[in-house]
């Protein structure tokens, strides 16, 4: 008997589910396309285009709408700034069953998203604040009833799923754009907290790949992460991108709690790529090799002047055996002997690179090195110096990344102790530096030309003392090579 009445149960729910997808099958949902997009402009203000068709699906129980176009009416109405692929939408059945609305998950594919800030600093996605009768309402209601209405429309979602979604970021004010290609986004988990405050009380955990992060020249490729986001804060302990053309592992922090994001990063850099560094960041063929190092770089997001101002860290690499494409160091640290200096060559120039007297010809640096300590708009050399077969040359100083300006910038060549035996500073803009010779540069120049000027060929030059007590100039970890005594031209 109590078989009976079981199978008897399992049966009128297995007809009562067949017709109900029987009946879902029969039902043309295109039809009700105009009033769906019309509750959406209601509901949302936004103008919401279907272009494709709306079909039901069975397993899992749900529904699929195709080639979706969203614009905003107060900003250019005729140009979409979200188009969707599809949007697919898998109810829970057995909710449906208890006359519940529940969502199993969400997936978007080939998301095509425009955001534009305009020269007046409004976003193209924003619209204007009208006063609707159920905003009245709800300003009568108490503050509870205020609280839980604020919570996210997406409760009950545990699963959301972008694929192929492509994302571009415009500022007119600064002519700049980021672009995101290709993201996959699996979110799961998904749980919120209704006694928290909106983004705080959410939490899920999260895959995600991007094929590439453009901005101007600049790119991160082969973007991939997992993490966890709690009270605004997303954590991933297994970061991986390409940077110049190599792989590179670490860690990210991604805080939203606050009025803007903020981003943290710290990599170990393992065999960087020097060519692809210089080709990139220097917009040069400049360097041939590889480097070894660490970085450990914090930013808030927004246009290039928050993230000059906000930029905070360090960045230090150290390589051996790399290749100056284009100069020859010891012929140029040649020049700068006293006997020479009378050509008008300066090392400031070559960093500025003025002249194009002393290009052509490659030198092989034994030792590379650039430790920089960023801290909001300035960047400082702390440990920047590079050494030849014969030679070491150093700088330091700052670089105000803001004003674009040079901070008591020097540069010089060192003997065996540190000490500079030719120094120049630089200052002023980057379109504009200023190049200054010290004094005792200035002095032995001044030596040079009288002696070229007086009657007698064998007139002796001043030379520079030798100072036991000078003060070094670089006490860096690059060291001064051996001096070679095979004379020269042989």
């Amino acid at each position: 008997m109590f078989q009976k009445i079981l199978l008897s149960i399992v049966l009128f729910f297995a007809f009562s589910i067949v017709a109900f997808f029987l009946l879902i099958k029969v039902i043309d949902f295109n039809e009700y396309k105009p009033r769906i997009q019309k509750a959406i402009k209601e509901s949302t203000g936004y103008d919401v285009m279907i272009r494709g068709d709306i079909t039901p699906s069975l397993s899992p129980a749900g529904v699929s709408i195709f080639d979706v176009e969203i614009t905003n009416p107060s900003y250019h109405p005729e140009a979409p700034f979200a188009k969707l692929g599809s949007f697919d939408v898998a109810l829970d059945l057995s909710a449906l069953l208890k006359k519940e609305f529940k969502v199993r998950h969400i997936a978007i594919d080939s998301l095509s998203l425009m955001i534009e800030k305009t020269q007046g600093g409004m976003f193209n996605y924003e619209l204007p604040f009208i006063a609707t009768n159920s905003d009245k309402k709800a300003n009568d209601e108490n503050a509870t009833l205020e609280q839980e209405d604020d919570g996210f429309p997406l409760v009950h979602v545990k699963k959301i799923k972008f694929s192929n979604a492509n994302i571009v970021y415009i500022d007119a004010n600064k002519n700049t754009q980021l672009v995101f290609e290709k993201i996959d986004l699996d979110i799961n988990h998904i749980n919120y907290e209704p006694l928290k405050h909106r983004l705080q009380a959410l939490f899920f955990t999260a895959e995600t790949h991007i094929d590439k992060i453009q901005y101007g020249r600049y790119s991160l490729k082969d973007v991939s992460m997992s993490f966890e986001i709690k009270d605004a804060i997303a954590v991933s302990e297994n970061l991986h991108c390409t940077l110049f053309d190599t792989p590179l592992h670490g860690s990210g922090k991604f805080d939203l709690s606050g009025k803007q994001p903020k981003i943290s990063v710290k990599s170990k850099i393992v065999g960087l790529k020097l060519a692809s560094l210089s080709r990139e960041l220097l917009n040069q063929e400049l360097l041939e090799g590889s480097a070894n190092g660490d970085l450990k770089l914090s930013f808030f997001v927004g246009d290039s002047h928050t993230f000059k101002s906000t930029l905070n860290g360090f960045v230090q690499l150290y390589g051996t055996d790399v290749t100056l494409k284009g100069y020859d160091v010891d012929k140029i640290a040649l020049m700068l002997d006293p006997t020479q200096r009378s050509k008008g060559f300066s090392l400031g120039n070559l960093i500025a690179g003025t002249t194009g007297a002393f290009k052509g010809g490659n030198t092989l640096l034994k030792e590379i090195n650039t430790k920089i300590d960023i801290g909001y708009s300035e960047i400082q050399l702390s440990d920047v110096a590079l050494s030849s077969a014969t030679n070491r040359i150093a700088m330091k100083g700052a670089i105000n990344m803001v004003d674009e300006k040079f901070i008591d910038l020097k540069a010089a060549l060192l003997d065996e102790r540190g000490c500079a035996t030719f120094e120049q500073k630089m200052s002023g803009s980057f379109a504009k530096p200023s190049v200054k010779i010290d004094e005792a540069s200035i002095t032995a120049l001044s030596n040079v030309v009288l002696s070229l000027s007086t009657k007698s060929k064998t007139a002796p030059i001043t030379p520079k003392k030798h100072d036991e007590n000078c003060t070094a100039f670089y006490e860096g970890v690059v060291k001064h090579p051996a001096l070679t005594t095979t004379p020269l031209g042989e």
